[in-house]
């Protein structure tokens, strides 16, 4: 399933009552340090536009779109997810000032341990190797051309969104919605913390399923070469999946090695050409 980020109350409403009991165990997180970072940001560019003339945007950056992919594993829940948010805001800001097109993307599953997905492969009697075994969910929070506000990121604190993560399909899906773009010059970046999981996908397919088909997506990627392929992993070694990939020690360092993944990617290419 693909949704808006507005669109989750109905999305999530249809879950089980087991499901919903489970989301209830957790406390909800504060979106206030959403509301004022995105004050802030908006006063600094006041600041920064009464200061000094501002630059115009480099003649490339309309030709450029970058996708931000969040991990919405249940092992994100909380801080990790408020600090992956707040990194997104300053992100979003950044490339608008700029002038480049981006899109702000998350991805889990509709149910824990399973779904529809699940129910139809028990009642097949269950064949071997079945492939995928839970209902994907995958969330817009900002498309090419929108922006992104503080309100929509709040979206990404529910304790009921967050279950768990299969990578190569949402970086797959990702991959897709660029290539359906014109820009000539597409990024995709991917926030996790972990390796893909999802338990009753890897039950029966053998725990090595989903890192497989992780590795498999992101070298079919790479080697197309039409879009740059970079993550940034929180306590988890991405450099295994990504030929671009940051490992960080924790969810506090996100925002800055974001920023600076992003000014290496685009801006210092531009700056050094003669």
């Amino acid at each position: 399933m693909e949704t808006k980020a507005d669109d989750l109350d109905a999305v999530l409403a249809e879950l089980p009552e087991s499901d919903r009991r489970w989301a209830e165990r957790f406390p909800a997180v504060d979106p206030g340090p959403l509301y004022a970072l995105e004050a802030d940001l908006a006063a600094q560019r006041a600041r920064m536009a009464t200061a000094q003339p501002q630059d115009s945007p480099a003649p490339d950056a309309a030709d450029t779109i970058v996708s931000l992919l969040i991990d919405h594993s249940g092992s994100m829940r909380g801080q990790p997810m408020l600090f992956a948010a707040r990194a997104a805001l300053v992100a979003s800001d950044l490339l608008d000032r700029i002038g480049a097109k981006h899109e702000v993307l998350g991805f889990t599953t509709a149910r824990w341990k399973g779904g529809r997905s699940r129910e139809k492969w028990l009642s097949d009697r269950q064949p071997p190797y079945p492939g995928r075994l839970n209902d994907l969910l995958h969330v817009i929070y900002c498309s090419a051309g929108e922006k992104l506000s503080a309100r929509t990121c709040a979206a990404m604190l529910r304790p009921d969104l967050v279950k768990e993560n299969i990578d190569g399909e949402a970086i797959a899906w990702a991959a897709s919605r660029l290539r359906r773009r014109e820009e000539q010059r597409k990024y995709l970046v991917v926030l996790s913390d972990g390796a893909p999981v999802d338990d009753s996908t890897l039950l029966a397919n053998g725990a090595g399923y989903l890192d497989r088909h992780l590795r498999r997506v992101t070298g079919e990627i790479e080697q197309a070469g039409d879009i740059r392929l970079a993550a940034i992993g929180i306590g988890h070694p991405v450099e295994q999946c990504y030929k671009e990939g940051i490992t960080i020690s924790s969810p506090e360092e996100l925002e800055n090695t974001l920023v600076q993944l992003i000014n290496r990617l685009l801006i210092a290419p531009r700056c050094s050409r003669p």
